[in-house]
């Protein structure tokens, strides 16, 4: 499993308008903790669903499904489909490269616009990180022993 760099890149390079958010928007804002997936927000449309498919498809992405596979007596898991990119707003995935974690809304803001989390990020190397502020609601928000850990330690 990779650090998550090898899943950004290629939502990047099909074009998935994506912020980053969670452990890698923590340490991109300075403070440095291990994480055990990537978490992104992206901005849904049917040519992002359209990017996104091929980008999953590519990191051969799949899904946790409901079914137990008898021979091995764990879920089967799934590819990732057009359907199933157009009627999920949290797609938990696991690919070659790492878990990833996308939503389609902000996670503790599902009424906010997803646009203004992209428009007030951060670049960095034609990647977009959350804005400090925007990270700290959602921190906030969550309300895990993990994330006031991050909120102690993430600037104000």
């Amino acid at each position: 499993m990779g650090d998550g760099r090898e899943i950004l890149e290629a939502l990047r390079r099909h074009g998935v308008p994506f912020v980053i958010i969670g452990a890698h928007a923590v340490n991109f804002h300075g403070y440095g903790r291990a994480t055990e997936d990537t978490d992104v927000v992206w901005v849904r449309s049917p040519a992002a669903e359209q990017a996104l498919l091929e980008a999953l498809t590519e990191l051969n992405a799949q899904y946790i499904g409901n079914e137990i596979d008898p021979a091995t007596n764990i879920e089967r898991t799934y590819a990732v489909t057009l359907s199933f990119v157009q009627n999920n707003h949290l797609m938990m995935l696991c690919t070659a490269q790492g878990f990833l974690d996308l939503f389609d809304y902000i996670p503790g803001f599902p009424e906010d616009d997803v646009r203004e989390l992209l428009a007030s990020s951060v670049d960095s190397h034609g990647l977009r990180y959350t804005s400090v502020q925007w990270l700290r609601k959602m921190k906030k928000a969550s309300d895990r022993p993990k994330d006031r850990v991050d909120l102690e330690n993430l600037p104000e």
